[in-house]
């Protein structure tokens, strides 16, 4: 018969009643890297030297520990993974990058001991952990070594972590029902997830959720996404995030402001030009406000041809030619000279 969990963890703490010569070597070089200010740990250094003190040298080499960037919900993760013939006989420890980067420098500390000490407990017990009574691993032997660890090293290893601002922080993908759960606390209709995965029959409640309210799920936050994605959509799908500037001055009309929306000219390199339609359907026409005479330049279709819109376009885009006095856009000047005023 395999040992329990709370079997190995006396097994553990009898160790710490008189340090052996490796423990104390173990507990002499933690001191020292603990003695040290700056914030970030070694976590492969101090895990090695953990294994010696606390988990009598038993967790070296089928233990690996890593940091983890997908990690959001939890700080740490405690993992079997397969060995070179296809068996779960090594672990993994994983620890949050994302959640414990910005944390003091005994989270990160606190979390590593809690995740060893659930691989102590896959190792010793010949894979048969102790789910608990509540299915988290942490019965009796948990605690029972958690303490002894805690009193020992002054340390503050928890069943759960506290962390919640940072992990809802990474939860940027949101859904809300429509249906009579969103009134209902605590989570009124709201999930929230670090994933574009949409709430479905791969959630273990989907099926009460149906029964009990029937409502459907939209999705109403996103995260604005990376420029790697925006070079991965086509054209028309990137034509579609741009804001629509003319919707906003329609909506800002519709609010009763001014009705002559305007683009502040803040710079005394720019003249102002107020464009008016020509006509149903047709583009729009630029004229000189305050120039010598008017002239007329073809603009850019846009969707409301009823609508006037002040505008900034660069100084001196309209000139006048220095023969026949007729404005002229800068930039056609030259043609307008040889083609007009040839000699």
């Amino acid at each position: 018969m395999a040992p329990t969990d709370t079997d190995t963890a006396i097994a553990a703490i009898t160790s710490l009643n008189e340090l052996s010569q490796e423990q104390q070597n173990a507990l002499s070089s933690i001191t020292s890297i603990l003695a040290d200010s700056h914030p970030f740990v070694d976590i492969h250094e101090l895990f090695s030297h953990y294994n010696v003190l606390y988990f009598r040298s038993l967790l070296h080499p089928r233990v690996e520990v890593t940091w983890s960037a997908r990690l959001t919900l939890c700080a740490g993760i405690c993992e079997l993974v397969k060995d070179d013939e296809g068996k779960y006989r090594r672990i993994r420890l994983k620890l949050s990058e994302p959640l414990l980067k910005y944390r003091p420098r005994s989270d990160t500390i606190d979390t590593l001991l809690h995740e060893a000490i659930h691989a102590y407990f896959f190792v010793t017990t010949s894979w048969q952990h102790s789910r608990g009574d509540d299915g988290t691993g942490h019965g009796e032997g948990f605690l029972l070594l958690a303490d002894a660890i805690n009193n020992h090293g002054n340390y503050d290893i928890t069943v759960y972590h506290t962390f919640h601002d940072e992990v809802d922080s990474y939860r940027t993908h949101v859904w809300k029902c429509d249906g009579p759960c969103q009134i209902k606390p605590p989570y009124f209709g709201l999930v929230k997830r670090s994933m574009n995965r949409p709430p479905g029959k791969g959630d273990t409640w989907w099926t009460n959720h149906g029964i009990e309210c029937g409502g459907e799920y939209t999705k109403i936050v996103e995260p604005e996404k990376t420029k790697a994605q925006l070079r991965a959509l086509s054209g028309k799908e990137r034509a579609g995030l741009q804001k629509n500037k003319l919707d906003g001055w329609v909506k800002a009309l519709a609010a009763g402001q001014d009705d002559k929306p305007k683009v502040r000219d803040d710079s005394a390199s720019l003249d102002t030009y107020v464009q008016s339609p020509t006509g149903s359907g047709n583009p729009l026409e630029a004229f000189s406000v305050g120039g010598d005479g008017v002239t007329t330049q073809r603009l850019k279709r846009m969707h409301s041809p009823d609508l006037e819109i002040t505008v900034v376009l660069p100084k001196r885009m309209v000139v006048t030619c220095p023969i026949c006095e007729e404005m002229v856009v800068e930039r056609d000047i030259n043609d307008h000279l040889d083609k007009t005023h040839p000699g």
